[in-house]
């Protein structure tokens, strides 16, 4: 079900901020939302290619819940993030789609993600 998720997401995403956090540091990957590996492998991974060779691997069996979050950010304008979620609630990694320096593919993006938030609702929680 996250595989489906992440290459419904990757259709449309586009310009994306990747973004590792826990309560003492934070990462942050500017890319496009293009590249996306995934292993056969019993280890059930996803890595998120990024330009010159910067990479992030998922271990896909640690998500345990799903969230597409729509809302308005400081400056009043519109934000759009997935958040995988471990068992705790706690985010693993949170994708945030950057608004495009081309106006015109921002409208498609916004209605991209909101047909997904309609398609698997706002919270989707993973079995095993």
């Amino acid at each position: 079900m996250l595989r489906q998720i992440l290459e419904d997401c990757q259709q449309g995403f586009a310009e994306v901020v990747i973004m590792l956090s826990n309560e003492a540091t934070s990462a942050e990957v500017y890319t496009m939302f293009n590249d996306l590996r995934f292993s056969a492998s019993e280890n059930n991974i996803v890595t998120f290619m990024a330009d010159g060779g910067t990479h992030l691997h998922l271990y896909m069996d640690q998500v345990k819940k799903v969230k597409f979050l729509h809302t308005t950010n400081e400056q009043g304008l519109p934000s759009y993030s997935l958040w995988l979620m471990n068992q705790e609630e706690e985010p693993l990694l949170r994708v945030y789609l950057r608004k495009s320096e081309q106006e015109e593919t921002n409208q498609p993006r916004h209605e991209h993600f909101i047909g997904l938030m309609e398609k698997y609702g706002e919270t989707i929680a993973l079995t095993a």
